[in-house]
């Protein structure tokens, strides 16, 4: 009774270790596929033109005394909700991989 006790206790073990073995790769595999997805992505960025000055970061090209109120990033972009004194609420969006302002948004109803 004890030996086969034993038996299945090794049995129980291999399983684990192969089982983790098998964890092990396939994390393995999956950041080498993240990896290059990361790289096609980057090599898909277009190149900046030549005419055009790399981007000052920070420079928003915001009046004196704007607020940012909110602030977020989705999908390689930065969100921002602005308040501009005298001239209300803006949304300004920002490529992150150039430092680019994509949109400037004046949002209606506000002072």
């Amino acid at each position: 009774m004890i030996t086969y006790l034993k038996i299945i206790v090794i049995v129980l073990g291999v399983m684990i270790a192969a089982g983790l073995v098998v964890i092990g790769i396939k994390l393995a595999e999956k950041s080498e596929d993240l990896a290059e997805l990361s790289q096609e992505e980057a090599e898909a960025v277009p190149a900046p033109e030549a005419a055009t000055s790399p981007p000052v970061p920070g420079d928003l090209g915001l009046p004196a005394g704007a607020q940012v109120r909110r602030m977020t990033t989705a999908d390689h972009r930065l969100i921002l909700v602005i308040a501009v004194p005298e001239a209300g609420e803006r949304i300004v969006i920002v490529d992150l991989r150039n430092g680019r302002t994509i949109a400037d948004i004046a949002l209606e109803g506000t002072p």
